[in-house]
């Protein structure tokens, strides 16, 4: 029999997708408990006081089951952040245990171990917490009056105060919820494979700065350098090796030891020809583009035509100009370079991830096709320079700039200068 309580029906606007009707997992449960008790204790706060007694224990239910559930989802994620850094965590029962004090320390413990930027912001989550398991460990105490021992609950606490609950609860979730954005980060991170047993991607960038130029190697000056380092870090000289092989691979790390990191296939000559068959062939009025000036008028649909027919031959050319050129290699690597300056520089790694993907890519897209989608793109000279400041190629995109002088229309060149490579997450500390 069909239940009649728990159902669909009219109005549709009233129904809630549950189970596998969505994908809720403990952060999307966490969040209807945390946004109940914050309705509850709005009310409690906007009527002074009104029904307070009442109140007070669905509100602290809500919180201290959404604290629960945030933490249960926690240790899923460092659980998959392990075995990506091939290590194993103890294992501990996330559907029987309540709790909170020992979810807390378990998480706690293990992050720290994992990465030792977990300890900032554990540090900041820590005393909250603590006193959430103090008051009630087992999710029980707000949620009957007395214990299994028939013990009446908060004998001893006697009064809350909701004002305070607000700021204490307002500051947890903030908190927790870069606690969580952070460990995505950390997996998205460690997901590159620049890191060692010993040290992690961010302290990798760290080390780099200690290094002289690599052309300094050689001398024996390097050598205390180098036992410094070791002591300092605690690394053996294999460890030393892996380090130093990620930095000299990396070519946001390879620029800061003066190594000038080749990209994955084309050559200088290669960019600055295609750029110079872009700028003739596929947007010569690019410029206009930039100073969002209308190309051609909209009342004069035969001008627009002869427009089209006109860019259409120009790009007929291009493309024969380049079909010599034409190979997987060649042209994975523009489309890896013009599709990393769309997803913001997180990583230059992902430019060689892309590159590969785009060579397999290649196996089942006609070549030619491909080439002349990514360069009838108006942005393919920006995403282009974007691309080559990030991974360090600051030569070839200074050509580029003086050649066409770009300085007056892409208003990102100063910053791009400045930086050499755009900042990265400030909670990764890099």
């Amino acid at each position: 029999m069909t239940n009649q309580t728990f159902t669909g029906s009219e109005p549709t606007w009233a129904n809630a997708c549950v189970g596998d009707n969505g994908q809720p997992n403990y952060i999307e449960y966490s969040k209807g408990y945390s946004k109940a008790a914050n309705l509850l204790l709005n009310n409690v706060l906007n009527t002074r006081g009104k029904e307070v007694d009442l109140y007070i224990y669905p509100i602290c239910f809500n919180m201290r089951h959404s604290i629960e559930l945030r933490i249960k989802e926690a240790i899923q994620e460092i659980n998959e952040l392990a075995k990506i850094k091939n290590e194993k965590l103890p294992s501990f029962d996330l559907i029987g245990s309540h709790d909170i004090g020992n979810i807390w320390s378990y998480f706690k413990e293990n992050s720290k171990i994992l990465d030792i930027r977990f300890k900032m912001l554990n540090d900041k989550l820590d005393a909250t917490i603590v006193d959430i398991a103090e008051i009630d460990s087992t999710g029980q105490t707000f949620r009957y009056p007395f214990n299994n021992k028939h013990k009446k609950h908060l004998v001893d606490q006697k009064i809350i105060n909701c004002a305070i609950l607000k700021i204490r609860f307002t500051e947890l979730e903030k908190n927790l919820d870069d606690l969580i954005h952070l460990i995505d980060l950390l997996i998205d991170e460690y997901k590159l494979g620049t890191f060692t047993s010993k040290l992690s991607r961010a302290q990798i960038f760290n080390f780099a700065k200690l290094l002289p130029s690599y052309h300094e190697w050689s001398k024996t000056s390097f050598k205390e350098i180098k036992e410094d380092l070791k002591l300092k870090y605690n690394l053996s000289n294999n460890d030393f090796s892996k380090i130093v092989n990620h930095i000299r691979n990396n070519y946001e790390l390879s620029y800061k030891i003066g190594l000038n990191k080749n990209l994955a296939f084309l050559s200088d000559s290669d960019i600055l020809a295609v750029c110079d068959i872009w700028v003739t062939y596929f947007e010569p009025k690019f410029r206009e583009l930039y100073n969002h000036t209308d190309l051609v008028s909209e009342d004069n649909y035969s001008d627009q035509i002869e427009e089209w027919i006109k860019s259409s031959e120009l790009h007929k050319k291009g493309m024969s100009l380049l079909e010599n050129n034409l190979s997987a290699d060649y042209v994975a690597d523009l489309k890896a370079l013009y599709y990393l300056s769309i997803n913001q520089y997180q990583y230059s790694e992902n430019y060689i991830f892309r590159f590969k993907y785009f060579q397999n890519e290649a196996k089942y897209k006609t070549l030619s096709d491909s080439l002349d989608h990514l360069l009838s793109k108006g942005t393919f000279l920006e995403g282009l320079l974007k691309s080559l400041f990030f991974l360090n190629q600051i030569d070839l995109a200074e050509k580029i700039i003086k050649i066409y002088d770009l300085e007056t229309i892409f208003d990102f060149i100063p910053q791009a200068r400045q930086e050499k490579n755009f900042k990265h997450f400030e909670l990764l500390g890099y």
